[in-house]
C-alpha cells in the first residue's frame, strides 16, 4: 500500500462476530462524516475510502482479519501538529487545544467496541505494516507490550486492560475517563502525545 507519506494513524481491532459491518457502517459508528466509497486503488484491489474524521481530511481502509476488522483511519501529520499548542510548558489536559482529537477518538472507542485501538503520534507507527504487525499483541493481550509502545492514545478493552501490570514508568500518563476499559495517552503534560 502507498499511503502518501506523513500521515498518521488511528487503528481499531474490532473482534468479528459473523455479521462483520462495511466500512461505511464502521466509518458512520466512529463519528466520521462526507464518507466517499469511491478512492484510490490499493495493490491488493481494495480501495481506501475518503471521509472527514476528528474535523481533519482523513482516508480509511478496512483489513478483515482472521479474528478482527482493523478499521484503519489515516490522516495528515500537519493537520496533527496544527492543533497541538506551541508551548514548551505543560498544559493541563483540558487546556490541550488536541483534546477534541482525544475525545473523537475516545468516542469511536465506545461506539466501535474494540479489543484495542490506538492512535499513532510517530511516522514509523503509521505504516500499515507497523499496524498489522500488533495483531498479535492484541490476540495475546499483551497490555504491557502495547502500553510501552507509547502510542499517542491506546484504548483497551475491559478485558485487556486486566492484563496491564502497574509500573511507574508505565503510569505516568495522562489518561480519560471512558465507559469501559483503559483510554491512555503516551506521557504526561507537554510529553502528552509522544
Amino acid at each position: 500500500m502507498s499511503l502518501e507519506p506523513k500521515r498518521l494513524a488511528a487503528a481499531f481491532f474490532i473482534p468479528r462476530q459473523g455479521d462483520d459491518l462495511p466500512i461505511e457502517k464502521l466509518l458512520e459508528m466512529a463519528g466520521a462524516s462526507n464518507i466517499s466509497i469511491f478512492s484510490a486503488t490499493l495493490s491488493d484491489g481494495s480501495g481506501l475510502v475518503d471521509c472527514r474524521w476528528a474535523g481533519m481530511s482523513c482516508q480509511s481502509y478496512l483489513d478483515e482479519l482472521p479474528y478482527h476488522q482493523l478499521l484503519e483511519i489515516y490522516f495528515w501529520q500537519s493537520d496533527f501538529l496544527e492543533l497541538l499548542s506551541e508551548e514548551d510548558d505543560p498544559i493541563a489536559l483540558d487546556a490541550d487545544e488536541a483534546l477534541p482529537l482525544a475525545q473523537a477518538f475516545k468516542h469511536s472507542c465506545e461506539a466501535l467496541s474494540p479489543e484495542v485501538a490506538f492512535l499513532v503520534t510517530h511516522l514509523d507507527q503509521a505504516q500499515r505494516d507497523f499496524i498489522l504487525s500488533r495483531e498479535w499483541m492484541v490476540l495475546a493481550k499483551e497490555a504491557n507490550g502495547l502500553a510501552d509502545e507509547r502510542f499517542g492514545l491506546l484504548f483497551l478493552n475491559e478485558e485487556v486492560s486486566k492484563y496491564w501490570i502497574s509500573h511507574p514508568l508505565r503510569d505516568d500518563r495522562d489518561s480519560l475517563p471512558i465507559s469501559s476499559g483503559k483510554l491512555v495517552f503516551a506521557g504526561r503534560g507537554s510529553s502528552r502525545w509522544f
